[in-house]
Formats: C-alpha cells, sequence, structure tokens
C-alpha cells in the first residue's frame, strides 16, 4: 500500500507534467520578449551596447532559471498534496481490514496508474534535463559573449548546445539512471499486481 501511494504521487506527476512544459515555455517567450525588445532599442539608438550585454545576460540565466525554479515547486507541491496512507485505520483491524481493503480496492484504477505513473516518471526526467540544457546553454552563451568581446573570437554556437548537452548529461546521469530503474520497478509491480490480483479473485474468503 505504501508503494501504490508512491504510484499516486507519480500519477499525479504526471498530470502536472502540462504545467511544467507550460511554465518553461513561458520562461523562453519572456527571454524572446527582452531579446527582441533589446534588439528594437538598439536599432532605433535608444540604448547601447553595455545595456544590450547586462540585459541579455540578466534575461538568459536569470528568467530561464526562475521559470524551471517555479516549474519544480509547482509540481513539488501538487505531489505533495496527494493523500496518502488512507488505509492505514483499516488495516490497523488486523486479517479483516486487510481482506476488505483488498475486496474494495479498484484494481483496474490502480493498473493505469502505475502506467500514467512510468509515463510521468519518465518524461519528468526528460523535460528537467531539457529544462537544464537550457540554462546551461544560456550561461554558456553569455560566458562565450563575455570571453569573446575580451580575446575577440567567435564561439561555433552548435559547439554550446553539444558541449552544454554532454554537462547536463553527465551531471544528471546518476538521475537518469534511478528513472531508468524506477520504470523497470513500476513495469514488474504491475505484472506483480496482475497476477495478485487474479489470485486473489479465485479464493474463496466467506469462512
Amino acid at each position: 500500500m505504501t508503494t501504490l501511494d508512491q504510484v499516486k504521487k507519480y500519477r499525479q506527476l504526471a498530470s502536472a507534467m502540462i504545467d511544467f512544459a507550460l511554465i518553461v515555455v513561458a520562461s523562453v517567450v519572456i527571454l524572446l520578449a527582452v531579446h527582441i525588445t533589446v534588439n528594437l532599442l538598439n536599432l532605433y539608438g535608444v540604448s547601447g551596447v553595455s545595456l544590450e550585454s547586462w540585459v541579455v545576460a540578466f534575461a538568459n540565466v536569470v528568467v530561464v532559471c526562475l521559470g524551471v525554479f517555479v516549474g519544480v515547486v509547482w509540481v513539488g507541491q501538487k505531489m505533495d498534496r496527494v493523500k496518502t496512507q488512507q488505509w492505514k485505520n483499516t488495516l490497523n483491524e488486523g486479517t479483516p481490514g486487510a481482506l476488505k481493503l483488498l475486496q474494495n480496492t479498484n484494481w483496474e484504477t490502480i493498473f493505469n496508474d502505475i502506467r500514467f505513473a512510468k509515463l510521468g516518471f519518465a518524461l519528468y526526467g526528460l523535460i528537467k534535463v531539457a529544462a537544464y540544457w537550457l540554462i546551461t546553454i544560456s550561461i554558456l552563451v553569455v560566458l562565450s559573449s563575455l570571453i569573446g568581446n575580451i580575446i575577440h573570437l567567435n564561439f561555433d554556437f552548435i559547439a554550446l548546445l553539444v558541449i552544454a548537452l554532454v554537462l547536463v548529461v553527465t551531471v544528471n546521469l546518476k538521475d537518469i539512471r534511478n528513472r531508468y530503474d524506477q520504470v523497470g520497478r513500476l513495469d514488474a509491480l504491475l505484472w506483480e499486481l496482475r497476477w495478485f490480483e487474479s489470485e486473489f479473485r479465485r479464493t474463496d474468503f466467506k469462512t
């Protein structure tokens, strides 16, 4: 039952993916809006190069980081609102309570929750990696711009994308492996519960 409570949280995680993606996309839209505004101001001679550098540096790092942070906090709050251990009082009744709990369990709902939990758990990992990649790209672009202005050297943007991806995957390698293992455990749980539910339905507990 404790494991199924965790599945309920992962199920909520799957439904929160849309919110997380929208928050990250909104931060990117704000970032693009800042870039367009700065370019228009420079086009009409309202601002100078120094103002552009500070605004772009601030927008690239702070706006994207803030968007990812808000998204992670929002998802965490939605998962924390999931009610758990509602079965505890019934289970404390002993064997009769355990049988009543199992007989009143909607197994098909649990099986569907496990499927959505696997999807949400995997997608959240992918979206987090993409978000961290975006942050790393923003930081590398700012650093390359500053270094380029000092030593008059242009950095290839494609190379920055690849370097950022390698850094993010390397840092999050343990989390990626854990998510892969957890998805495998959820698969095993699904098959074990299907077997258990099938055997449970065949058993007569009237005596």
